[in-house]
């Protein structure tokens, strides 16, 4: 029995010596192979080892609104980052609002002067003297109209619908359902309103919600720290940023992140994983396991996402839900009436055709949101019939003119009074 013990044990230490020749080798390859972002963070073979930086400049660098958007030429105008995304300034509440009374390079996007996507200012009163019910709708880059000119959004096209309506767009760009809810605050009392409308993406905005800087989530351009709600009790509790501008934030968390917004993030945003984020000292020494960090964050970050859709007591649903019923609460005191307009996309209209688990759950979304009594609209069943219409805005994203004259149609109908 020894010599077969002896030999095990023999065979044992040659394959660990193998594996640590190994490692040592793939350790030599790899260092040769790593690049620098820009950001001065170690990239292998265009993955993005940790630590990976939070901030990755000194300075914050504003998009030029005049800067020509990769080459697209629309009825010979040169269209720029402006026309497809507008224009915004800071608001320490809010973190970014729209710039008031602006238009961009060629006119595709125009604020009044409240800073909504409307072309008629607006004070008390209706703005046209006749009994007009006026509705306000809020949301993200599916609410704006992101992409496209202005007569060829959805609630410019509704707004052209009924001579007895107003809709008024108060959509954004990267909003999620806390800044829908603080931007509302703002114009509520500036504003008067009979309708106040929440645009609800539940597979593009749920993530939102529990995040605070979007970069961390989407490869965006995005690094301001954004408020949020969460769940405190029975109440919603408020995360706001703990800096007053962009600037400051930039100022004090680059090259290193600040203990306070490192702290920030770790409460508040669940998209900001130390593993990727925070060096450790195996991340010092060994290229392979920065590298599986990198893969076990990406699952993470995968599962996050996931769960924030499919887990209807996520933390994502739960801060969504108390944000409607706040809103609801703020529209009756104004003598006005909410309503959750969910919308799909077009990834959510083909998962719903090819999966029946899918459009089930949908539903099953749709019907809680109906039984805490939301009045709610769901996009979803009438947008299944009409996906010929379902084209695409001018950088290939978001929804296009038909689309948008087809959601408008249907609205006029559900939100008819």
């Amino acid at each position: 029995m020894r010599p077969r013990k002896t030999g095990v044990l023999a065979g044992l230490a040659l394959l660990g010596g193998a594996v640590l020749v190994g490692l040592l080798l793939f350790e030599l390859a790899a260092r040769g192979l790593l690049q620098k972002s820009p950001a001065d963070e170690d990239i292998l073979l265009g993955v993005i080892l940790p630590p990976r930086s939070v901030i990755p400049s000194p300075s914050p660098h504003p998009v030029d609104p005049d800067t020509p958007y990769e080459g697209l030429i629309v009825d010979g105008q040169q269209i720029t980052s402006s026309d497809l995304w507008g224009i915004v300034r800071s608001d320490p509440l809010v973190g970014y609002v729209p710039q008031e009374n602006s238009a961009s390079t060629n006119g595709w996007w125009r604020t009044n002067n409240v800073g909504a996507r409307y072309d008629k200012d607006l004070a008390a009163g209706t703005g046209s003297g006749t009994p007009v019910r006026r509705s306000l709708f809020f949301g993200e880059s599916f609410t704006q109209g992101s992409r496209l000119p202005q007569e060829d959004t959805w609630v410019y096209k509704l707004d052209g619908l009924d001579p007895d309506r107003e809709a008024v767009n108060f959509g954004v760009d990267g909003y999620g359902m806390a800044q829908s809810l603080l931007r509302y605050l703002v114009v509520a009392d500036r504003v008067p309103h009979d309708v106040v409308a929440f645009v609800f993406l539940p597979t593009a905005d749920l993530w939102r919600d529990v995040n605070t800087i979007r970069s961390l989530a989407e490869p965006w351009h995005s690094f301001a720290v954004l408020p949020r709600f969460y769940p405190d009790g029975n109440e919603l509790g408020l995360a706001r940023s703990p800096y007053a501008d962009v600037e400051t934030l930039y100022a004090q968390n680059f090259p290193q992140l600040s203990a306070v917004l490192s702290a920030h993030l770790r409460q508040f945003d669940r998209f900001y994983l130390p593993m990727l984020y925070e060096p450790e000292k195996a991340h010092d020494l060994l290229v392979s396991a920065r590298l599986v960090a990198a893969y076990r964050g990406k699952r993470r970050l995968q599962e996050i996402r996931r769960q924030a859709f499919y887990d209807p007591e996520s933390e994502a649903w739960r801060t969504v839900r108390k944000i409607f019923r706040s809103a609801g609460e703020e529209a009756t005191k104004r003598g006005a009436d909410l309503a959750v307009i969910v919308m799909p996309t077009h990834d959510d209209v083909r998962t719903a055709a090819d999966y029946s688990d899918f459009g089930n759950y949908w539903s099953d979304t749709v019907g809680r949101l109906r039984q805490s009594g939301l009045t709610t609209v769901d996009l979803l069943p009438a947008m299944s019939k009409a996906t010929e219409d379902l084209d695409y805005g001018y950088d290939g994203s978001h929804y296009g003119p038909r689309a948008s004259a087809r959601i408008a149609s249907i609205l006029n109908k559900e939100l008819s009074p």
